[in-house]
């Protein structure tokens, strides 16, 4: 009795270790086309018996798009030999079919990877088709950059997206990583800068960080990627901690990198809009310790200084910003607006209750309008469109000042017409 038992028991062992695959697998295998075979994946995955079916259903999928991508690459080759040596002719190729089989083969081969690693009814992991996966997708990577490409001519973004995202992700992927390891990837920072760029137009805003993280790792693209992931993270501010936590980041980005201007007045437009002005004074003194006439500092300076009718500073402030950049119409245009100022109020403090300036105190005052004068012409040279600054009404004011209404009106019309 104890040996029908024992005998019983490894009839049931038997039946179990070498049970076939599920009908719902054998469906799949049995597949002609991928579009046939991804259809059954994508409708009864769930049905499938283990871990080790799944894995098989995908690897179904990557042999199916393979066939694909092998044939048109195969004519791509023969194409590239004959243009070198002059013969034969080109023969066309489904540029369109070749990458969408090619995506199809590194999304499915991933997925394949996800359940080949899974541990089997005895807790060990026996990946089926790890290897030959990798043989097979490796040397094709770099086919997914051409990919982003194409699409990206066509106008396509979200598929230029896809592809660029594709190769960036791959290189840490589970299935090529510590493959791709074995080489230096020299691409990879400069197509996360681009798959973030991508992101960006997608309105994929997890993306963005994702890709310019990975780029700005590099040197070369540490800047751009930066500056794209903090003006992308300004256009999502809406409440004030939305913006607290902003500034957080850009202090961050600020410390790593104190010379990176787009970074430094950013940083600086928060500071102001948030009224953080302990911060404010604070960045600023550190900024001019390292660099003294640095144009941002002294013409934002000027700027507040204005704004709260402190003249005199704003004057000095403006002037040291003209130092860097003497052609700046917009700090042109303030100067100017603030020594207009300055030179009216002083002729109405001597002006008093008569309401008649001294001579002794026009001759000292006048000076001052023509200084300003000076400035706002040089405004409207360097800008006539007044494209960045408004120097037209204080130019006419100035003029109104020196010369009277009529010169005031002449350059009042001239300034129209620009």
């Amino acid at each position: 009795m104890k040996k029908m038992m024992i005998v019983a028991l490894m009839a049931v062992s038997a039946s179990t270790a070498f049970a076939g695959d599920s009908p719902t697998l054998k469906s799949i295998l049995k597949a002609k086309t991928y579009e046939e075979a991804a259809s059954l994946v994508n409708s009864s995955l769930g049905q499938l018996a283990s871990a080790a079916e799944k894995a098989s259903a995908y690897n179904k999928l990557v042999d199916l798009a393979m066939v694909k991508v092998n044939k048109e690459n195969e004519t791509m080759g023969k194409n590239d030999a004959n243009k070198a040596l002059g013969t034969g002719k080109m023969e066309p190729v489904d540029s369109v079919g070749f990458y969408q089989a090619l995506g199809n083969a590194f999304d499915a081969a991933e997925e394949c990877e996800k359940y080949d690693q899974m541990p089997n009814e005895k807790g060990k992991v026996k990946p089926r088709f790890h290897d030959n996966n990798v043989q097979r997708l490796v040397n094709m990577r770099n086919h997914l950059i051409n990919g982003g490409i194409f699409f990206q001519e066509k106008g396509d973004i979200k598929n230029a997206y896809k592809y660029l995202a594709s190769y960036v992700d791959s290189h840490d992927s589970p299935l090529l990583a510590a493959e791709i390891a074995k080489t230096t990837d020299e691409n990879l920072y400069n197509i996360a800068y681009y798959a973030g760029v991508y992101a960006y137009q997608n309105k994929d805003i997890k993306g963005v960080n994702k890709y310019c993280n990975i780029a700005a790792k590099d040197a070369k693209f540490a800047e751009q990627a930066n500056n794209l992931k903090l003006a992308v993270a300004a256009e999502q501010l809406k409440t004030r901690q939305d913006s607290v936590n902003y500034v957080a980041e850009l202090e961050k980005e600020f410390e790593a990198a104190p010379d990176n201007e787009n970074v430094f007045g950013t940083l600086v437009s928060m500071y102001s809009g948030l009224k953080l002005n302990d911060k404010l004074d604070a960045l600023f003194n550190k900024k001019l310790a390292a660099d003294p006439d640095n144009f941002v500092v002294w013409a934002v300076k000027g700027q507040n200084a204005m704004m709260d009718q402190k003249l005199d500073e704003a004057v000095e402030f403006f002037k040291k910003a003209l130092k860097t950049q003497p052609e700046n119409s917009q700090v042109l245009t303030y100067l100017g607006a603030c020594q207009l100022d300055r030179a009216s109020a002083a002729e109405n403090r001597a002006a008093g209750k008569t309401g008649r300036v001294p001579k002794e105190a026009m001759d000292q005052i006048r000076p001052i309008y023509e200084e300003a004068l000076g400035y706002l012409q040089k405004a409207k040279q360097l800008d006539p469109g007044k494209e960045k600054a408004n120097w037209a009404y204080p130019l006419y004011r100035c003029c109104y000042q020196l010369y009277g209404a009529e010169d005031a009106r002449t350059q009042a019309a001239e300034a129209d017409t620009k």
